[in-house]
């Protein structure tokens, strides 16, 4: 399979929770910015827990979803894998971006 198609595959997987996740983000950020970088510690295991808890929704609500993909060659662990780390990097960049505007 092509990269770009790859990645084009599991950006349209991404989507499909981005907006809740960019939302729990920028709460986050806010928090940040409010209470300085103290409770950094406390704002990246509310971030787990939100995307643990996204991740659980999407996989008892929509099982067959994962068809799609799989008949385009990718796995669901490949989804996950590499959704999950994006956001996390996503996040950690844009509290380290804000911090430093602060």
């Amino acid at each position: 399979m092509k990269p770009f198609k790859t990645v084009r595959l599991i950006w349209t997987f991404y989507r499909s929770f981005m907006l809740a996740s960019l939302v729990i983000t920028l709460c986050c950020i806010k928090l940040l910015w409010d209470y300085d970088f103290k409770i950094f510690g406390i704002l990246f295991w509310f971030k787990v827990a939100t995307l643990s808890s996204i991740f659980y929704f999407i996989n008892s609500y929509k099982s067959n979803h994962y068809y799609y993909y799989q008949n385009l060659g990718i796995s669901r662990a490949l989804l996950w894998t590499t959704t999950l780390v994006f956001d996390i990097l996503l996040f950690i960049s844009l509290i380290v971006l804000a911090y430093n505007f602060r």
